[in-house]
């Protein structure tokens, strides 16, 4: 008798009616504010833990950043190193020519 008694006092209460709460979705998508994982409150009460959350976020801020810089740098040495090639090679052609220029002069004295 128990479930039947709460059964019928559950249909014979007022139901609430159901409203939708826009304000605070189009305040936040107005606002453009993103929400981090620990209120200002929390960081009030703890603020050592508030601390080394923000450490954590830095550092981890710190070692993307590095990486996406060291991969620019990387393929600037590439690029670097492909043209220093050929320069080093139109050189070589040049002292290669004036080498068998020189045999040439000399062969005909």
């Amino acid at each position: 008798m128990d479930i039947l008694e709460r059964k019928t006092e559950q249909m014979t209460q007022a139901k609430k009616p159901a409203t939708k709460r826009t304000t605070k979705k189009v305040a936040d998508a107005a606002s453009g504010a993103v929400k981090l994982p620990v209120s200002f409150n929390q960081s009030r009460k703890y603020p050592i833990a508030a601390v080394a959350f923000l450490c954590v976020f830095g550092i981890i801020y710190v070692y993307k950043d590095m990486k996406a810089g060291s991969s620019k740098g990387i393929d600037n040495c590439i690029e670097d190193n492909r043209n220093l090639q050929k320069t080093v090679d139109k050189k070589d052609s040049i002292i290669y020519n004036i080498i068998a220029q020189q045999a040439i002069i000399n062969a005909t004295k």
